[in-house]
């Protein structure tokens, strides 16, 4: 992602962009009584460049010419628990109101960041939020956003930032801190931007099949030796229901090695066990944004013959994908069963056109 963003400053120097900082200051959110102990005041600081889509490609129409963000994030916790993090993201501003001079956007974005403080059952056995020395980073807000001039522009607004490891080591409680903030961007070549009217061109709304295959590696018990690895094969079926939105549908079948073991912590040597497999069924929705797209599934297991530890019949799944070839795509996503992640999937996938249906503009 940043390699992209510097060959687009390199080729396109002509055009608009945005480079800016904001300061934030908030609280961390009591999700869980566990993590009481852990109450405290971060603030932030963050440096970001934007990127401005005016509506070359149709789903910058489609999305009423959005910003793409390259950002990073210093957040000191002001807890000597916690320490501190540094985030690289990239995400999202969705505009929801554009007046001549303000506007809204909503921003949705993702990221992985390096925790100066972690878990260490001899030295730091209270952090049981931020336990590894990486974590992944997910953040949703509400940035408003005030000309001061064609070139400055003031920015405030309401934030929520999750860290997690996604069960890569435990403890994984994860940590959700809310914050307000303000800051100011300056804006190179303002004059270069401008926002078309929108013209549809045809549209086919097609059905695809998709295959995923997706790994990870996670703990069942703290300061475990050795990781678990978790495989699941997905297929699935899809359609566009229109230009932002496709639906999916379709099987999971999963391999969780940490499920295993806790079988065999269980049974110990009783001949007849339960399966640690397990079979699911999932529907979503793929929300495209060109060559990415933000991905959120709900799925039901049909077949699963052990409850395991924070477990239940229900489970998600948020991320993204990147469709590096019109077949072929990787993704990064979460899966959980409600707030309780059970691994992070780094997945590799196939997309194939079935046939067109019905045209629309």
């Amino acid at each position: 992602m940043l390699i992209t963003y510097l060959s687009f400053l390199l080729s396109n120097a002509q055009l608009p962009y945005e480079v800016g900082l904001h300061t934030d200051y908030g609280f961390i959110l009591r999700h869980a009584p566990k993590i009481g102990h852990l109450q405290s005041h971060p603030w932030a600081i963050t440096a970001y460049f934007n990127r401005f889509h005016l509506g070359k490609r149709s789903w910058e129409q489609d999305f009423r010419y959005p910003q793409t963000s390259f950002a990073l994030t210093y957040f000191n916790y002001q807890s000597s628990i916690i320490g501190y993090s540094v985030a690289l993201s990239a995400n999202m501003l969705l505009p929801i109101y554009r007046a001549e001079k303000n506007s809204l956007q909503f921003k949705i974005g993702t990221g992985l960041a390096f925790v100066s403080n972690p878990f260490d059952i001899e030295t730091n056995f209270q952090n049981n939020v931020l336990s590894n020395i990486w974590s992944y980073v997910m953040q949703g807000g509400f940035w408003w956003n005030y000309h001061l001039s064609s070139h400055f522009r003031l920015k405030t607004g309401l934030q929520l930032t999750h860290y997690s490891n996604g069960a890569f080591k435990l403890p994984n409680a994860g940590v959700n801190v809310v914050t307000t903030f303000v800051g100011v961007s300056y804006v190179f070549n303002p004059e270069k931007i401008t926002f078309p009217k929108n013209e549809k061109t045809l549209f086919c709304k097609n059905w695809y099949l998709q295959t995923a295959l997706a790994g990870s590696l996670i703990e069942t018990e703290i300061n475990q030796p050795h990781k678990h690895s978790v495989f699941n094969v997905g297929l699935y079926l899809a359609r566009d229901i229109n230009r932002k939105h496709r639906f999916n549908a379709g099987l999971d079948i999963s391999w969780n090695e940490g499920i295993k073991y806790q079988i065999e912590q269980k049974f110990g040597t009783q001949n007849q066990k339960p399966d640690y497999r397990r079979i699911g069924i999932a529907v979503g929705d793929e929300i495209s944004f060109g060559d990415m797209s933000l991905n959120i599934q709900l799925g039901y297991y049909i077949r699963r013959q052990f409850e395991a530890k924070t477990d239940m019949p229900f489970y998600q799944r948020y991320g993204l994908k990147w469709y590096f070839h019109k077949n072929i795509f990787a993704g990064l996503l979460l899966k959980t069963h409600a707030s309780v992640a059970e691994c992070a999937e780094f997945t590799l996938g196939t997309h194939w056109q079935l046939k067109s249906n019905e045209r629309e503009k």
